[in-house]
């Protein structure tokens, strides 16, 4: 039954992050998934949707630029010349709300689901630090190469949805149907969007071609029990065409739902053995040498941990269903990390030692080991020449191996941060 939607202001913008197709290698292209339905790949982080119906075209997300936004429209715009009756927002994250603009005009109606004005807000609470680990993550403050440089769109194109409903929601436009439905997983506002006569589903960032970022080690983490519900309410549709916000279509009832199935399965593996490991008193690095994907899922292209990581969803998973406190006494209430460092220096007759054992652990290939050891220097010392080389060291290999990317970029941004502080001797 559908729940009729209400009008609504939206109060705030998103700040986020672009990403130059051409600096990440990607030809920018328009995807004729079907007759009617076009997707618009590799112009910027997120696709821009189009459905085209008898007398106008419904746009769902908008990619997080309008400069991106305008250059897939102008390519579109060599296919059909109807104007924009609709845009529909998958959820709040700033790649997929901040080209609308483009996409914008007079009697254009936005929608969106209930939550997603009161999530962006949340998310603009914290507009400074989120504008910091979007840098980080889509690789804004690196060098160009390796396609992880990303450019800043100085224009936010955000326009608030002026339509909000519930649970459900149904409209018809030129003669096709379109069905919303609220559904979690990458955001508690979520919606995926479902053409039933076409049987074309639309899911917004609950599938990608990777291992889902569960629990991003930047942000929040996300309501996972809730993305594996979603998912297996997408293949009781039955698709024949899954058309992502990330990555190109995917035709064929039967491979879409193996493939829903496979990524609903490897989400829930690994929540109910983080819940079971929980439930028989695994500390949380028992946990995370326990916890792995099947192999029949593991080998699977789209559930590569490119993106998000076993090891990362079962903290997450962890932190969602327990306490801060591990049951370790000497963690309740610890010491300033540089008193501890101090002891542990003076314990060891001064930072020689560490340095020395730091350096093996370099030539011996074990990376994070030294990043542990020089930490305990450098919390003392901070302006250690040889802890702070070691440590260079170490982060470079970490940023430049390793196919997650953004595991890399981390790394990248320490070490780029390390580089530019002023060396020097304590």
């Amino acid at each position: 039954m559908n729940k009729a939607g209400t009008k609504h202001p939206g109060k705030a913008s998103s700040a986020g992050t672009i990403v130059d197709s051409r600096v990440r290698n990607r030809k920018a292209r328009l995807i004729q998934a079907t007759d009617r339905v076009y997707c618009a790949n590799a112009y910027s982080v997120s696709n821009a949707l189009y459905v085209i119906t008898k007398k106008s075209v419904v746009v769902i997300d908008t990619t997080e630029s309008i400069s991106a936004a305008r250059a897939s429209l102008a390519d579109f715009r060599k296919i059909t010349e109807l104007p924009v009756s609709w845009i529909v927002y998958t959820h709040f994250h700033g790649d997929h709300i901040r080209g609308a603009k483009a996409f914008h005009g007079p009697g254009v109606k936005i929608i969106a689901q209930r939550r997603m004005p009161e999530d962006l807000a949340r998310n603009n609470m914290l507009l400074p630090y989120r504008e910091r680990v979007n840098a980080i993550q889509l690789g804004t403050p690196l060098p160009a190469g390796n396609g992880t440089s990303v450019l800043n769109d100085p224009e936010d194109g955000y326009m608030p949805p002026d339509t909000l409903f519930d649970e459900e929601f149904r409209f018809e436009e030129g003669g096709t149907q379109f069905e919303l439905y609220h559904t979690q997983g990458e955001s508690t506002d979520h919606l995926m969007v479902w053409m039933p006569r076409e049987k074309i589903l639309f899911p917004g960032d609950l599938f990608y071609r990777c291992f889902p970022m569960l629990s991003n080690p930047l942000k929040a983490d996300r309501p996972v029990a809730k993305w594996i519900e979603s998912l297996e309410r997408m293949r009781a549709l039955r698709p024949g065409c899954l058309i992502p916000s990330h990555g190109a279509p995917v035709h064929g009832a039967a491979e879409i739902d193996e493939t829903l199935g496979n990524y609903a399965k490897a989400i829930r593996h690994v929540h109910d053995e983080t819940v079971k490991g929980i439930n028989e008193r695994l500390t949380l690095p028992q946990i995370l040498d326990h916890v792995r994907l099947p192999e029949e899922l593991a080998r699977l292209p789209y559930l590569a941990e490119r993106y998000g990581t076993v090891r990362w969803a079962a903290k997450g998973i962890y932190r969602q269903y327990t306490g801060w406190h591990d049951f370790n006494p000497a963690h309740l209430n610890p010491s300033p990390r540089r008193k501890l460092s101090r002891a542990l220096l003076e314990a060891s007759g001064g930072p020689r030692p560490f340095v020395a054992r730091a350096r093996r652990a370099l030539d011996a290939g074990e990376n994070q080991i030294v990043l542990e050891l020089t930490e305990i220097v450098l919390d003392v010392h901070p302006r250690h020449p040889q802890a702070r080389a070691l440590r260079l060291a170490a982060l470079t290999r970490l940023g430049n191996s390793g196919s997650n990317a953004l595991e890399r970029n981390i790394y990248r941004a320490a070490a780029k941060a390390l580089s530019h502080t002023a060396a020097g001797t304590s």
